[in-house]
């Protein structure tokens, strides 16, 4: 079977050789060990997410060689004009941007370590209905520019490969942009109604995004349900200010015939039933940790033939710091747990740190694929 024939039969519950193998955030992990997998520099890293497509596709195809993910996800790709603007250059030992149209040079800060940073947001922007309105929906027609990498490995490798098109994140997650994250929480209880306006305007940028990665082929689109989880918000509140959203998200990227896998990076148990009520054809949830369980086979017993699932293998305890015996260990305790669900794919509960190296890399997956088979 291909790749993309075994994720696929995966997703709907139909035969397979064997399980498939793969990580979510794939994309995070090239660049993460980009120097490592391709004995490249960190500032062509840089210029390579910067590059045409072609060149693009080139280095990808070599990162996929070296570790061979059954599901693939390029990176979003700057539009052709900044690409065409900006030029990475090395001066006395610093980096610098030069954008040509300007002639104005800016140093950059290279990578150690995770690709890029985040923090959190706190600053509110909307405060009424009002700020609310003014907010610009981008169209598809002019967010499609953010998939010319998407569009050439698709052309490419989409005949063999399962490849997902982007990723979005969920309602919540939209809201803490204009509200800031504390603020975004607060809100479920002190100020619903702005919650509710904020959210129906910011679904219609989803479509938006939605609309335009799909034009580009490809095979599915996930949804990174951010701040929906059990150790964030109740069950409660998930269904009354999350749900709706998600399971419009999760219809409107079907009519365009992508499938849809869930991620969720928090605690899952409590609301299940309702996860499962949205129609997407998969669930990824996190590693237990941070308080919560998330028991791979209570989760597959829960979920049963409405969903298949991917494992939640510690990406830290298991796949950095384990030893092969561990790591074999857990992965047939997945696959057994798995084998309750709609279909499952092998994979970590969480993206795969920067201190893990090629070699425990190579040996999850030549693991997975000696004992994910169905006999």
């Amino acid at each position: 079977m291909t790749d993309k024939e075994r994720v696929n039969n995966t997703l709907e519950g139909k035969p397979v050789d064997r399980m498939p193998v793969s990580v979510l955030y794939s994309n995070l992990y090239f660049q993460d060990h980009f120097v490592e997998l391709t004995g490249r520099s960190p500032l062509e890293l840089l210029r390579w997410l910067y590059s045409e497509p072609v060149e693009y596709l080139k280095v990808y195809k070599e990162l996929i060689e070296k570790v061979p993910f059954e599901i693939l996800e390029p990176h979003s790709s700057p539009p052709y004009k900044v690409r065409n603007n900006i030029e990475f250059i090395e001066k006395n030992g610093k980096v610098f941007s030069y954008r040509k149209k300007e002639g104005t040079f800016q140093p950059v800060k290279l990578s150690k370590g995770h690709a890029f940073e985040s923090v959190s947001n706190e600053e509110q922007k909307v405060f009424d209905k009002e700020d609310v309105k003014r907010i610009k929906i981008v169209k598809a027609e002019e967010l499609i520019q953010n998939y010319d990498y998407a569009r050439i490995l698709i052309q490419e490798l989409g005949s063999t490969h399962f490849i997902i098109t982007t990723g979005l994140t969920g309602i919540l997650w939209q809201c803490h942009h204009y509200l800031g994250q504390t603020k975004t929480l607060m809100m479920l209880v002190e100020n619903p109604s702005l919650i509710d306006y904020l959210s129906n305007k910011l679904i219609e940028q989803l479509i938006e995004y939605i609309k335009a990665a799909c034009s580009v082929g490809g095979d599915a689109i996930f949804i990174d349900d951010a701040m929906a989880y059990s150790d964030v918000i109740s069950k409660k509140h998930y269904e009354r200010f999350v749900f709706p959203y998600t399971k419009k998200m999760v219809e409107t990227i079907h009519h365009f015939s992508h499938k849809v896998i869930l991620i969720y990076f928090g605690g899952v148990m409590d609301r299940l039933d309702l996860i499962a009520e949205t129609g997407a054809d998969a669930l990824a949830c996190e590693t237990s940790m941070k308080g919560y369980i998330n028991d791979i086979c209570q989760i597959a017993e829960a979920i049963g033939s409405k969903m298949a699932l991917f494992g939640n293998i510690d990406p830290i305890g298991i796949l950095q710091n384990g030893t092969d015996e561990q790591m074999e260990k857990e992965i047939r305790r997945q696959v057994e747990a798995g084998r309750k669900a709609r279909g499952f794919i092998i994979s970590t509960g969480s993206p795969i740190t920067p201190y893990t190296n090629i070699l425990r890399v190579q040996k999850f997956i030549e693991l997975s694929r000696r004992y994910g088979r169905y006999k």
